[in-house]
C-alpha cells in the first residue's frame, strides 16, 4: 500500500475580526481593496491569480519548518491542471515534496550508476487539491489527496491558513478535519478489534525490588490483550462492556484504566488504526478515505494515480459533504 492515494477533507471557517465582514466575498474585497460594486467573476479571477502565485507559480513555495515545497504544475504536463470553476471552487493537481537532505539515487538495473540529490533539490510527487469557498458564506471545504507514505498536507494547510486572512479584517482561517458520514458508517460496520493495549508508568513492585536495585527508576509497562477471533465491532455495546471490564483489571496495584488505553482496529482490507479507549469511539472515529475504495487506480509503471478519477470522486463527494454539513450546522449560505 506504500504509494496508494488517499483523501483528507477539512472544513474551512473564516475568522473575522468584527461583525462588519463575514463572508469570502468580504474577505476578497478587503484583501484586494475592491469596491462594493465589483462583480463576483472579477473578484474570483483576482482570487485565483493570487492563489496560484501564493501556492507557487514560477517558484516553489518553501515550508522551511517541514522541509517541503509545493507549487503549481505546468498545465501542459498534467491531466487535471489547477483551474477555477463556476462553483466557487479551485481544483487541480499541484506538486510538492521533501528537500533539505543530501541523498543519492541509483539505477535499479545498474547499482554502480549513482547520482547525488543535493539538499537544495526536492523529490516531487503530484497531488490533487480542491478548495471550495462560496462567496456568500463564511464556511468552505479543503480536499487534499496524498499518499499513504508521502504527503504535503501540512504545507498546504499552512499556506491556506494564512492566505485566507487579511490584516485588520480577518485572522487566520480555521481548518478542522471532517469525514463524511457515509465513510464513517462504512468503516464502523466493516472494522473489528484486533487488540486492546494499555500503557502505564510504574515503579518496580516490592517483589522485584528485592532482586533489582535501581534507585528512582520508573518503567513504562504495556499490556496487550488480543481476541482469539477478531470479530468484535469496536463501536458495539459489546465492545464497551469489554473495555469497562478490562479497564478494571489491576497490574502492580493499579487499575489499567489509570493508564492510557487504546483499541487497535482493522478494517475489511486489513488496514490498521488505533483509537483512545477513554474517548467515545463513535464520536471520534476519523477513518482514512482510501481512494482505491472509490475505484481510483494507479499506473502500474509510474505509480501515478488517475487524477481525472480523483477529481470526479472529489466533485461528487463535495456535494454530499455540503448537504451533510449544512444540515449539521443548520446554516443555509451554501
Amino acid at each position: 500500500m506504500g504509494h496508494n492515494p488517499k483523501l483528507n477533507v477539512y472544513t474551512l471557517q473564516l475568522n473575522p475580526q468584527d461583525d462588519s465582514v463575514q463572508t469570502f466575498r468580504d474577505l476578497f474585497k478587503c484583501k484586494y481593496n475592491e469596491a462594493a460594486s465589483v462583480l463576483d467573476n472579477e473578484l474570483f479571477k483576482k482570487y485565483f491569480e493570487d492563489f496560484v502565485n501564493g501556492i507557487g507559480d514560477k517558484d516553489f513555495r518553501k515550508d522551511s519548518k517541514n522541509k517541503k515545497v509545493i507549487g503549481k504544475v505546468d498545465s501542459s504536463t498534467v491531466s487535471v491542471p489547477l483551474r477555477p470553476t463556476n462553483d466557487d471552487c479551485i481544483d487541480g493537481v499541484i506538486e510538492g515534496g521533501k528537500y533539505g537532505i543530501r541523498r543519492e539515487f541509483a539505477d535499479t538495473n545498474d547499482k554502480s550508476h549513482k547520482n547525488i540529490i543535493s539538499e537544495n533539490n526536492a523529490v516531487l510527487d503530484q497531488y490533487y487539491i480542491l478548495v471550495y469557498t462560496p462567496l456568500n458564506s463564511q464556511f468552505g471545504f479543503l480536499l487534499i489527496q496524498s499518499y499513504t507514505e508521502e504527503t504535503v498536507q501540512d504545507s498546504i494547510k499552512n499556506f491556506i491558513r494564512t492566505f485566507f486572512s487579511c490584516e485588520n479584517y480577518f485572522y487566520n482561517i480555521r481548518i478542522e478535519p471532517y469525514v463524511p458520514q457515509k465513510v464513517i458508517e462504512k468503516y464502523m460496520n466493516a472494522s473489528k478489534i484486533s487488540m486492546f493495549g494499555f500503557t502505564t508508568k510504574t515503579s518496580l513492585s516490592e517483589s522485584l525490588r528485592n532482586d533489582i536495585h535501581i534507585k528512582g527508576q520508573t518503567f513504562e509497562v504495556e499490556i496487550k490483550i488480543k481476541p482469539l477471533e477478531s470479530s468484535i465491532n469496536p463501536y458495539s455495546e459489546e465492545a464497551s462492556q469489554i473495555f469497562d471490564a478490562i479497564s478494571e483489571k489491576v497490574f502492580d496495584g493499579r487499575q489499567l484504566k489509570e493508564g492510557q488505553g487504546k483499541a487497535y482496529v482493522v478494517d475489511d482490507k486489513k488496514r490498521r488504526a488505533h483509537y483512545d479507549i477513554e474517548r467515545d469511539l463513535k464520536e471520534n472515529v476519523r477513518p482514512t478515505i482510501y481512494l482505491e475504495d472509490a475505484g481510483v487506480t494507479c499506473d502500474e509503471n509510474t505509480g501515478i494515480p488517475d487524477f481525472k478519477a480523483i477529481q470526479k470522486y472529489c466533485v461528487e463527494i463535495l456535494e454530499e459533504i455540503k448537504q451533510e454539513f449544512n444540515q449539521q450546522t443548520q446554516i443555509h449560505e451554501f
